[in-house]
Order: C-alpha cells, then structure tokens, then sequence
C-alpha cells in the first residue's frame, strides 16, 4: 500500500458525482455510505496547526538569530538565519500541499 497522500476534497467529488449518475439503487447506497465515512474521517495532519508550529519555529529561530547578531556571533547567527529560511520554505511546501 502507497503512502500518498490523496485529496479528501478530490475523492468526494467523484464519489458525488457518481452518485448523480443512474445507478441500481444498492450501488448508490454503497457510495452514499462511502461518502459518509469519508466524510468523517480524521487527516492526515491539521495543516493550519502545522503552519502554526512552523511559524512559530521560523520566528524564534529569526529571534535568536538577531540576538546572535546582538552580540557578534556570526556563526550562530548564520545557522539560526538558514533554520528560518528553512521553515519559511517549509510552510510554502505545506501551503502548496507539496503540489508544483
């Protein structure tokens, strides 16, 4: 079994759409009962508490990377400014749902 990840969104469509087509009727209560079950299924992950947290990070690694600044330590500087660029990136793949 793959570990993709698929759109709940995606799949309810064809499911309704299906739905919409003349079907005998214990077929269409099969798919009724399918869309009901993924209906209330949990996901994946919560993607708006995902980006939460990644902000978060992004802005304390921003926070040490200006104390660090403060007080002339450029290489923890550096390595805090490349954690933030790297959540900043991160929440963009998250936001896209990792499609181009």
């Amino acid at each position: 079994m793959s570990d993709d990840l698929i759109s709940r969104k995606a799949v309810l469509k064809e499911l309704r759409e299906i739905l919409n087509e003349p079907h005998n009727t214990m077929f269409l209560m099969g798919i009724g009962a399918a869309v009901t079950i993924i209906e209330h299924c949990e996901t994946a992950f919560d993607k708006e508490k995902l980006i939460e947290d990644l902000n978060d990070w992004m802005k304390d690694a921003e926070k040490w990377a200006a104390k660090y600044d403060e007080v002339g330590d450029a290489d923890n500087m550096d390595l805090q400014d490349m954690a933030a660029r790297c959540y900043k990136n991160a929440i963009e793949i998250v936001e896209k749902g990792g499609i181009e």
